[in-house]
Parts: structure tokens; sequence; C-alpha cells
């Protein structure tokens, strides 16, 4: 998440200098129409920078499973490694943790980290369920997600 955040940082940065430059170099140039929108873009480029630098997602979360851990009711993870003409590129986790009325937060983990995090969770969360099985997706969520090419097994913590 904190990686996320910091790619969206600089590139609100790198919009708002480009609609710096814009708005510049179309007053030095005499064109009307350039300043106006790179002022445009530089505004909204600050204003997206303003809210991403306000929200803070992971204090959201410790505090969500530090004060509501009942709002979690089932917990998986996957683990999805990308192998073009069969050699590895890249490998991601993902963590999911799905409320009981089926709205799921998702969040990108290093592999390595999936089980350590997955075991942390079971002790914070005692009440929630964990690995993914059809009959929870389809409790849960009103739909089952089909994971080709996996075992049941290999989506638990």
């Amino acid at each position: 998440m904190e990686r996320e955040r910091r790619q969206q940082q600089w590139f609100a940065i790198a919009l708002m200098i480009a609609g710096l430059l814009g708005a510049i170099g179309g007053v030095v140039a005499g064109n009307i129409l350039f300043p106006f929108v790179g002022a445009v873009v530089a505004t909204l480029s600050l204003f997206w920078l303003y809210r991403i630098l306000s929200e803070q997602p992971i204090a959201v979360l410790r505090r969500w499973l530090r004060e509501e851990p009942e709002r979690f009711a089932w917990v998986y993870t996957t683990h999805t490694e990308r192998m073009p003409f069969g050699f590895k590129t890249q490998s991601q986790g993902t963590l999911y943790l799905v409320e009981p009325d089926g709205k799921t937060h998702s969040y990108s983990l290093e592999p390595k980290d999936l089980k350590l995090v997955g075991k942390t969770l079971n002790r914070v969360l005692p009440h929630a369920e964990f690995g993914y099985t059809e009959e929870r997706d389809l409790r849960y969520r009103g739909e089952v997600t089909r994971v080709k090419g996996r075992g049941e097994g290999d989506l638990f913590f």
C-alpha cells in the first residue's frame, strides 16, 4: 500500500510540474489556451496530491483491526506468478479481507510475507474464516471466482 501511495505522490508531483511548465510555455509562446489548460492540470494535480497526503490507509486498517476486528468475516490470500515462455518474471501476493456484507479489501504483499501475515491475522481475527473455498465465495460475494490451474489447498495460508 505504501509503495502504491508513493508512486501516486510522485506521479501527482510530475503532473503538477508538467502543468506549470505548460502554463509557462503557453505564456512565453503567446498562446491563450496553454496557460489555462496548464493551470487547470496543475491545480487538479495539487488537489490530488493533497488527498493522497491527507489519507492514511494503513492507519485506517490498523484502527479497524484494533478497534473493530469483527468487521472482517473472511480472510484469504492468493499467490500469482507470471511466467511468460516458462520463465518466472514476477511473483505477487494478495491479501483479501472480506466484510460480512461482501465488501472486499485487497492488499498487495510480497509472497514471502503471506504466511506470516496470515498467521498474525489468525490471532487478531479469531472469529473470521480463513482460506478460500467456493462456498465462502458464494456466501460472502454471491458469486464464485474460479482460479484455474490451482488446487484448493494452494489458496490457504
